[in-house]
């Protein structure tokens, strides 16, 4: 028994030894758990430090993306916090883990060694020791314990701001990438800006090369247009010295065919005479055709007879005027020189010039007896439909057009003297009387009469319902004849602007808008070609259809009738009647 109190007491301070060992143990390690945890904390502060190259960082790429960034890094540095907090906590609670594991071992070591000494029933100073030692062990399970939650809040806060680290950081490199979009945009930008400068530049360099160019180009085109002038006038001089070179030969040629023909001639040369003198009293309607002439090609468009009769001129499309020998009807010239159909012609009163009419907006002058071109008049902008020589002075001329003006001429210097503009296309002019006055038949079937002193219409008066195509002087001063689209001729009184008689036929169709009639020399009787080939005779005492002549097998664009008393018609087959 002795043994075992002897005993007893020593396991009691073993016992109590082992407590006071397990307290210092407990009270060591809690200052150690302090010192762990804090080291934790240091080390987490030096890891999580924003200086450290190690630590989490987010760099900029560019100075733009770097300021566009600052928004972030209060959020960076909170998160850095908490970071820096949960790795300390996590360090401690390892710590604390640790420690908890060691005192579990150890409560339970000192549990049994307390039912030990409770069964062996020792002092009570040692239960006291152990007691107030397993007080101390379950406060500090207790703080453990505390802690262990404290650093699973810590835990959970971690879970969060990591989410909302991966929140932020899913941001921040959506804001990269857009940022690096933007920045390849604006690259792209850029480069398409210089390759637009390239083109502005290379644009800015084909203009200039194109206005130079140009610039070359004109000058060209004026040296050209000299040298043409030029070749025109020297082609015109060597068209002259050929003209006079032709002359010569038909009238050699002539002199020999009137030799050698002398008495076939000297018949129709009396005969001429005879009508020439008769030709105030003559009231005879021609019947027969005399000559077929082949005049123009493509078509004739007027046809005049000089005033002795000898001669026949026909403009045609083919831009020539021919002149045949009406006693032959043979060709006796051409005209040349128009650049487009020749759509009227005439007489001076001298029979010495002609004039035509062309589409190439001018009119042109010879000479009757060489075919020598005086003068080529131009200032019309438009086609030149009529002309006509002064009658009494062979210096002027008078032309329409279809610019819608009337111009008067100077056919020694070659100009235009006075332009008068109309309100309608005249598709005829002719002088009066006195020449102090021009007569004109228009598009709108109006007859216009124009005072040449003062340049403008003196009267007017719409005397057809279609447009009028010709207005010929009659033997009376005081009238003219009109022709027009709608079938039908008047006889015009230009005094009073009145229509004193109409000439119609049911027959009778106007076939072109060139249509010319003509009138006798004695006055009494009229002429018109029809659309059927027909020319059709009116008396123009009563208006009365007399005769048709036919010879013709197309439209019949014109007539003349010469104070000889001779008649010429032609077709727009080119094919011209001289009728007796």
């Amino acid at each position: 028994m002795a043994d075992k109190d002897a005993v007893a007491p020593a396991r009691f301070d073993a016992r109590r030894d082992t407590a006071d060992v397990i307290a210092r143990r407990i009270r060591t390690r809690d200052g150690a758990v302090d010192d762990d945890a804090n080291d934790e904390e240091r080390k987490a502060q030096r890891v999580i430090n924003p200086s450290d190259s190690t630590s989490l960082q987010i760099q900029p790429d560019s100075t733009t993306t770097r300021a566009k960034l600052r928004a972030y890094d209060s959020l960076v540095r909170s998160h850095e916090e908490v970071v820096s907090r949960l790795t300390a906590s996590e360090s401690r609670n390892a710590a604390l883990e640790s420690q908890m594991r060691v005192l579990t071992r150890e409560t339970l070591d000192l549990e049994k060694a307390i039912a030990s000494a409770r069964v062996a029933g020792g002092d009570g100073s040692a239960s006291d020791s152990v007691n107030e030692a397993y007080g101390k062990l379950k406060e500090a399970m207790k703080d453990l314990m505390d802690a262990r939650e404290e650093a699973a809040r810590a835990q959970s806060a971690r879970g969060e701001a990591e989410r909302a680290m991966e929140a932020a950081t899913e941001a921040k490199e959506r804001f990269e990438r857009r940022a690096r979009e933007s920045e390849k945009a604006l690259a792209s930008s850029r480069k398409a800006e210089a390759q637009a400068l390239v083109e502005v530049d290379s644009q800015t360099a084909m203009k200039n090369a194109a206005l130079g160019r140009a610039d070359a180009l004109e000058k060209e085109n004026r040296e050209l247009l000299e040298r043409l002038m030029e070749m025109k006038a020297k082609e015109a001089e060597r068209m002259n010295e050929i003209n006079d070179l032709y002359a010569d030969l038909q009238r050699q040629k002539k002199n020999a065919e009137l030799n050698a023909k002398a008495e076939s001639l000297a018949e129709a040369s009396a005969a001429s005479m005879t009508r020439l003198s008769i030709s105030g009293t003559m009231a005879t309607i021609p019947a027969k055709k005399r000559h077929v002439l082949r005049s123009n090609k493509g078509g004739t468009h007027r046809v005049a007879l000089s005033h002795d009769g000898f001669s026949a001129a026909c403009a045609g499309e083919d831009k020539v005027v021919a002149i045949f020998d009406t006693a032959t009807g043979a060709r006796t010239s051409e005209l040349l020189g128009c650049l487009g159909g020749v759509l009227d012609v005439s007489f001076s009163a001298d029979d010495t010039l002609v004039l035509g009419a062309s589409t190439d907006c001018s009119l042109q002058l010879w000479e009757a007896l060489t075919g020598r071109v005086k003068h080529r008049l131009t200032g019309h902008a438009q086609q030149a439909t009529s002309a006509q020589i002064s009658q009494t002075d062979a210096k002027r001329a008078i032309s329409a057009s279809r610019d819608r003006t009337l111009k008067t001429w100077d056919l020694v210097r070659g100009l235009a003297t006075t332009s008068m503009l109309t309100a309608s296309t005249a598709h005829s002019v002719l002088y009066g009387a006195t020449e102090r006055h021009a007569f004109s038949g228009h598009f709108d079937g109006s007859v216009r009469v124009w005072d040449l002193r003062a340049n403008q219409v003196e009267k007017e008066n719409k005397v057809h319902a279609g447009p009028i195509t010709s207005i010929v002087a009659m033997p009376s001063e005081n009238e003219v004849l009109t022709n027009s689209r709608d079938n039908c001729l008047k006889l015009v009184d230009v005094r009073m602007m009145e229509v004193v008689r109409n000439f119609s036929s049911p027959k009778y169709r106007v076939g072109t808008d060139w249509s010319n009639p003509c009138a006798a020399p004695d006055g009494q009787h009229i002429a018109a070609g029809g659309s059927d080939g027909g020319l059709f005779i009116w008396r123009v005492q009563d208006g009365r259809l007399m005769t048709t002549l036919h010879g013709h097998d197309a439209v019949v664009a014109s007539c003349s009738w010469s104070s000889s008393g001779m008649l010429a018609s032609a077709d727009k087959n080119g094919v011209c009647l001289l009728w007796e």
